[in-house]
């Protein structure tokens, strides 16, 4: 680093301390000025001082997390039909109709386990797909307290509690 760098950083952060210091003094009527602008020297200061190693590294993985935003929200645009609320990639677009085929035959009552295992998919595809049926009303979320884990139930193929009335 430069002497002339070294020096105009040390003077910025100093310029901010006092700045703050004036802002703190119940002296002069001037607080938030004086707190903003000793706040805007104080980081002055320290980027120069940082170096140009440090402000590059800084630049770099601010553009590599620009570039990786722009990739995830142009992936999105690009499958629009596999995206689905909630951040899961549905990667089988039958999935959720092979959990309905599931759900009928286990009388309307599901885990992500039971879906996981028996369409021998993987445990975040299965609660995707899970999710996907309640996004679209065909499942309602629960949670069994007697075995301690989320349920999905699907009022369709469940069993009515109690007879239906007829006309």
């Amino acid at each position: 680093m430069k002497q002339t760098s070294r020096i105009v950083g040390w003077s910025l952060v100093g310029l901010g301390g006092l700045s703050i210091l004036v802002g703190a003094s119940p002296l002069f009527p001037i607080y938030l000025e004086a707190f903003v602008l000793g706040g805007a020297f104080f980081a002055a200061g320290a980027w120069v001082l940082a170096g140009r190693d440090l402000r590059d590294t800084i630049r770099r993985g601010l553009k590599a997390a620009r570039q990786s935003r722009r990739q995830l929200r142009g992936t999105a645009r690009g499958r629009p039909d596999e995206r689905r609320p909630g951040g899961d990639w549905l990667r089988d677009p039958m999935l959720p109709v092979r959990i309905l085929k599931l759900a009928r035959e286990h009388a309307g009552i599901l885990t992500v386990a039971q879906v996981a295992m028996a369409l021998e998919v993987p445990l975040d595809q299965a609660h995707a797909g899970l999710e996907e049926c309640v996004r679209a009303g065909n499942a309602l979320p629960d949670f069994d307290l007697s075995r301690g884990h989320a349920v999905y139930r699907f009022p369709e193929f469940t069993e009515p509690d109690h007879p239906r009335l007829t006309d």
